[in-house]
């Protein structure tokens, strides 16, 4: 009963008694089972060495009296911990020994449940044709006998299967499947194993509000009923997840958090994957790349040693990135081969992808357009086929990058747009959190400046302004709109773009101040009611003006100045930016203005001196 409530501490002192008592009476088969019984404790409380221990003890009595179900059920129980320790080839052998006394002894319940094991085993080898036929075996068999907590973790390792596999949408569909199995049966381990890869799938597809709602409920079920190994996994989630959103603090935070618990219960996959995870802040924060390499070759250890193709792939597609960004090519095309060859062999689409991506970007450093469009054109195709957000917008801004250098700006115009319209789809998934649109704009934003400045360069202020406005997070308006029912007037088709200096139509007093920053550049249009817009633009050393002062004064982006006075009475604020220089150094008048021309799929065309 105590087991059953998670009351592990309870559980495991009665269980202790009762051996004590079987020793008495010389119950062996009793005794067999109580410590089968204390090995699960111990398992579920991520003490895998005791858990280990007690499981051989019965083993030992269950050969010894005969025993051939016990005896199965041991070697299940000894594969599962195995498994967990990520010493996959140790656990595979003790379940096929499981299985077969299964098959032998008619066992329909034990022999689904290794099935399903053993396809789990087989994921982690990165054997996904042999774990996909034993999952839906041990589905098959958990139907046929009515067994719905079964029926619904193999819905949950399929689940998990497809995801790895890349296909996200249907992996998605089987873990809401498992999820409400779980629900329906008080299954709790499955209900938070659910909750947590569904938040690695929204993650993968953009969702953040929806994954950061699922992994805090994960956690906070693993914490509750004490499941070490679970909350190290979404603890690594989080971190996940923060460092797609640009938020490297946190995202080093949760992943170190995740470390010391993957260290704490020795569990070697984990660790690995925890090193690679930290080793990609690591990269990305521009810093310490000599420690980024520690955690690559560490983890690349462990992979090795324990049979993880997918994460030893991962070490190699990482260590190319790298070695790419301290210049050394040869080394790092090197690398990324490795991981390729790996992920082909095990069918990883996702990392296949992104290490075609990669090469991609190699080949851009050594202007070789030619085969950056081809390795490109292969990752988009995949990122596509499986909808993963974050490669899809990589391979789009990897083009973007391809494009430009060679001179091809109306070239690269549809992957800007196609990569906004990306990052406009998934802002519809933020719903009224702030903190993360702020974020998520944040880390998507080098479409919309790299197309607003095209639109500068192109003598369109108006343009370039929409495309400024539509990069910011958009919280107060998006807000307005939520609480009282106004519809959103940004959109990122340009066919639907009528002019943010229109709005001053209502003010004729008015002037707007409008000012955007990127890195230290600082433009600023001024939008009259007469409809002129001009766009001023200056470079400010930073030794006049640091980040965090300029973030405070662009906190607003608009300023609103009912009249020339009111412009004067607020330049002492901007002082230390010495404003009058920046209005004054360089300033594109308002163009004349013709109908756009749109090409066949909608994209407005550049002029042709861009």
């Amino acid at each position: 009963m105590y087991e059953d409530q998670y009351k592990y501490v309870e559980a495991k002192e009665l269980y202790e008694r009762a051996i004590s008592i079987f020793n008495k009476i010389g119950d062996r088969q009793a005794k067999a089972q109580t410590y089968a019984s204390l090995g699960k404790i111990f398992y579920s409380t991520s003490k895998f060495v005791k858990a280990i221990e007690h499981l051989e003890k019965a083993l030992a009595i269950a050969i010894e009296i005969d025993d051939r179900h016990g005896e199965g059920t041991c070697y299940q129980n000894l594969g599962t911990v195995f498994s967990s320790l990520g010493v996959y080839a140790k656990a595979k052998e003790y379940l096929e020994k499981a299985l077969a006394i299964a098959i032998e002894i008619d066992d329909r319940h034990g022999e689904g449940t290794r099935y399903h094991y053993l396809g789990t085993v087989f994921i982690s080898l990165g054997d996904y044709v042999k774990a996909k036929e034993y999952l839906e075996k041990a589905l098959a068999i958990a139907i046929e006998i009515g067994n719905r907590k079964r029926e619904g973790m193999c819905y949950g390792e399929l689940g998990t299967l497809f995801i790895s596999h890349g296909d996200y949408v249907k992996g998605k569909e089987y873990l809401e499947k498992a999820l409400a199995i779980a629900i329906e049966t008080g299954e709790r381990h499955v209900e938070l194993s659910c909750y947590g890869n569904l938040g690695g799938v929204f993650i993968k597809l953009g969702h953040y509000v929806r994954a950061k709602q699922y992994l805090e409920k994960a956690l906070a079920i693993a914490i509750k009923i004490g499941d070490r190994h679970r909350e190290r996994t979404y603890y690594g989630y989080l971190g996940v997840m923060f460092h797609s959103l640009g938020d490297y603090v946190r995202a080093e935070e949760y992943l170190e958090k995740a470390l010391e618990i993957a260290i704490q219960i020795d569990d070697k996959p984990g660790k690995a994957s925890l090193q690679v995870n930290l080793g990609i802040v690591l990269l990305s924060s521009g810093i310490k790349f000599a420690d980024a390499n520690k955690y690559f070759e560490e983890a690349l250890l462990i992979a090795t040693e324990t049979g993880d193709m997918q994460c030893e792939a991962s070490c190699y597609n990482w260590l190319g990135v790298l070695f790419q960004r301290l210049g050394g090519a040869v080394k790092a095309k090197k690398n990324y081969e490795k991981a390729l060859a790996i992920s082909v062999k095990i069918g990883d689409r996702v990392r296949e992808a992104e290490i075609y991506a990669n090469l991609g970007s190699l080949c851009i450093t050594k202007d070789d357009y030619t085969k950056a469009e081809e390795f490109l054109e292969k990752a988009l195709s995949i990122a596509k086929e499986v909808q993963d957000f974050h490669l899809e917008f990589f391979c789009l801004k990897t083009f973007v990058q391809a494009k430009i250098p060679q001179g091809k700006k109306q070239e690269a115009i549809p992957y800007l747009f196609q990569s906004i319209q990306k990052c406009e789809d998934c802002r519809g998934f933020l719903k009224d959190n702030d903190e993360i649109k702020v974020l998520y704009s944040d880390a998507c934003n080098s479409p919309y400046k790299t197309l607003s400045k095209l639109f500068c360069d192109a003598g369109n202020p108006n343009k370039a302004l929409y495309v400024e406005e539509l990069g910011r997070a958009r919280a107060l308006s998006d807000l307005m709109a939520a609480q009282y029912s106004v519809e959103q007037q940004l959109s990122a088709d340009p066919r639907s773009w009528t002019g943010i200096e229109n709005v001053l139509n209502l003010e004729s007093d008015s002037v707007c101040l409008y000012i955007s920053y990127d890195a230290q550049n600082i433009l600023l249009w001024i939008l009259k009611a007469s409809g002129v817009v001009e766009l001023r633009e200056n470079t400010v050393d930073k030794k006049h003006l640091s980040l965090k002062e300029l973030k405070i004064w662009i906190s607003f982006s608009i300023t609103w100045l009912n009249t020339s006075a009111h412009l004067a009475f607020y330049l002492p604020r901007f002082a230390k930016i010495d404003l009058l220089m920046a209005l004054n150094r360089h300033q594109i008048p308002l163009r004349k203005t013709t109908s756009p021309v749109y090409d066949k799929e909608g994209v407005e065309m550049i002029p042709d001196q861009i």
